[in-house]
């Protein structure tokens, strides 16, 4: 049973929008999901063959606070509901949409969210939908990681593949873990658990990072793509390095920060930069491609920050992408 102090059900009036009627031809999310108290409820039942996705918001910035960063992530998961209500439904007529409420920090108890949220993951997971994590800062990583790893077959290994500017790979510091050392977390989890730590940052940028963060990425075995070289001249390249990152993964995870955008595009971020990815037709068939694969057992988006967000651009392309996913 999911801890009551770590969560809380999404309300009927947060999925609201313009209405057509019912036919699934003009229908869109707001029509579609199905809202689920983890606390009261029961997930619902996929027959053979059937798809499932769950919607999971983690309303948390505390790893944000304590890196140093610019709070205000822990309101994404809402944020992004709002710009995802109006949504067009174009996923199969028997997909079941679930949206199964948000995880939120307690008392700056960061960790005690991140193991809540690995339980709603697994529980996810065992049902068999396919979770779409909304956050909150990047700490969200360590937590679905975790709840991802809890789920999956013994000799089954996990790849993640992370669109962002930056590795992530600090080392925890005075305050302790925060939204920067998520994925030295999982090195060292994997280490101690004899597992291969399979990680692949997409948009890494050269001034976003220190030179002993590209140290430790190269003696953890990391093999990254950075920003600069992120273009569709470089599509043959691109693509045959995440081919065969994914051919040697049992399971992908797949996990977008929005900082990995330029600003232009993604104002409403916890470490905002000049330049970056631009969401472009040659991302989304990256994207895609990833999620052709047939092997992305999970997927979140991180770092949607309404504080800072200009016209709710960030929100909407945090909806773009998950359309993109989800399609």
């Amino acid at each position: 049973m999911i801890d009551s102090l770590f969560y809380r059900k999404t309300w009927v009036e947060t999925w609201s929008g313009r209405n057509d009627g019912t036919d699934l031809a003009v229908q869109r999310w707001h029509q579609r999901v199905i809202l689920v108290d983890l606390l009261h409820g029961v997930i619902p039942l996929l027959s053979p063959g059937q798809q499932g996705i769950a919607l999971i918001g983690f309303s948390c910035d505390e790893g944000v606070r304590r890196n140093g960063g610019r709070v205000g992530a822990k309101d994404g998961p809402a944020h992004f509901r709002k710009a995802c209500c109006n949504l067009p439904v174009h996923f199969p007529e028997d997909t079941v949409f679930l949206d199964l409420g948000d995880i939120f920090c307690t008392d700056q108890d960061m960790e005690g969210a991140q193991r809540s949220l690995a339980e709603v993951v697994g529980f996810a997971l065992a049902d068999g939908y396919r979770p779409l994590v909304i956050g909150g800062g990047h700490e969200v990583a360590y937590g679905h990681y975790t709840g991802i790893d809890s789920y999956i077959a013994k000799g089954d290994n996990i790849g993640v593949i992370n669109f962002d500017a930056h590795f992530d790979l600090r080392e925890p510091n005075a305050h302790g873990t925060n939204s920067g050392t998520g994925f030295f977390q999982i090195a060292q989890d994997c280490k101690v658990s004899g597992k291969p730590f399979r990680y692949m940052p997409v948009g890494i940028q050269l001034n976003s990072n220190t030179k002993y963060l590209f140290d430790t990425a190269a003696g953890l075995g990391v093999q990254h793509i950075a920003a600069e070289g992120f273009m569709a001249s470089n599509q043959e390249l691109i693509q045959r390095q995440l081919e065969e990152f994914i051919a040697g993964s049992t399971h992908i995870y797949l996990t977008i920060c929005m900082d990995v955008f330029s600003s232009s595009f993604a104002p409403g971020v916890s470490a905002a930069a000049f330049s970056g990815l631009i969401p472009d037709a040659f991302f989304f068939s990256c994207l895609k491609a990833v999620m052709a694969s047939g092997k992305v057992i999970s997927m979140d988006i991180a770092e949607c920050n309404p504080v800072f967000d200009q016209d709710q651009r960030t929100a909407k392309l945090a909806a773009a992408l998950a359309f993109s996913m989800i399609t």
